[in-house]
């Protein structure tokens, strides 16, 4: 379990021991906007994080650093745990997720849920008017309506600037109604159905971009590392498999610098 003694003292002892390997602790400083970031001979901790919140920052960073000392490109599991099985990375994810909140993307999967209920009422609803319509064929009455009309961008955008010789003029979906009084409901319900089909592949796109991000060998090493520090036990529980090849290493020193930053928490591995 993380550790109860005073955290600023904790903090510090770490700090002291990661200076004396030589790497530079910085905790006065952005991070790049991130809570943390390691960099071959530095770690910089952001100055906005309490104490706790430092000390769990730089537990993860360590623990990059000390994946550095074994493997220089950072992508290797085997190297880490001896094999890269499906075992090892379902168990290493479950872990992440009890970890980081983050890595569960439960706002954007719920999102995205929602929007492809939206979408299916949209397209049953023309589907109704149109039995024709399809998601990947023209909708013909909007081509006809469109065809000498600046709603034809918002096809595309839900927000357009449409600049001519002398004016310019903005287009949003929101007032699609004002800006194109004759506008049918058909044709309305047709570009919400596109802006929600853009919305959920955008939101697709961040949510694939998360996984790749966590599912990377140095991410799960670090947050295993810190979820060590959280809660041993329950990583134990969560991720029996992986524990063991870790612990085999760990009582050989495979992991440098680990034992010391371990003892420092106060942290049991066995």
């Amino acid at each position: 379990m993380a550790c109860t003694r005073n955290s600023t003292l904790i903090k510090t002892e770490l700090i002291r021991y990661i200076s004396s390997l030589g790497i530079t602790v910085n905790t006065v400083t952005k991070a790049r906007g991130n809570k943390g970031f390691f960099k071959e001979g530095r770690i910089d901790i952001s100055k906005n994080l309490d104490d706790d919140s430092s000390i769990r920052t730089i537990v993860h960073e360590f623990a990059h650093f000390s994946n550095y000392k074994i493997d220089k490109s950072l992508k290797d599991l085997v190297l880490l745990f001896g094999e890269d099985s499906k075992q090892i990375r379902d168990e290493l994810l479950e872990v992440t997720k009890f970890v980081d909140e983050n890595a569960k993307a439960k706002l954007l999967i719920g999102e995205r849920d929602r929007l492809k209920v939206s979408i299916k009422s949209l397209t049953d609803s023309l589907k109704s008017k149109y039995p024709d319509f399809s998601l990947s064929e023209n909708f013909k009455p909007f081509r006809r309506y469109s065809r000498f009309s600046d709603i034809k961008y918002l096809e595309k955008y839900d927000r357009v600037k449409v600049t001519g010789l002398k004016t310019t003029k903005l287009y949003t979906l929101s007032n699609v109604r004002e800006d194109f009084p004759d506008v049918s409901d058909e044709i309305v319900e047709y570009l919400n159905l596109k802006s929600q089909q853009r919305r959920r592949a955008k939101i697709t796109r961040r949510i694939t971009k998360l996984e790749q991000y966590y599912s990377e060998p140095c991410e799960l090493f670090a947050r295993f590392i810190e979820g060590l520090y959280l809660d041993n036990d329950e990583v134990k529980n969560l991720a029996p498999y992986t524990y063991g090849k870790f612990i085999e290493r760990f009582n050989r020193n495979y992991y440098y610098g680990l034992r010391e930053i371990f003892s420092i928490l106060r942290v049991l591995i066995y």
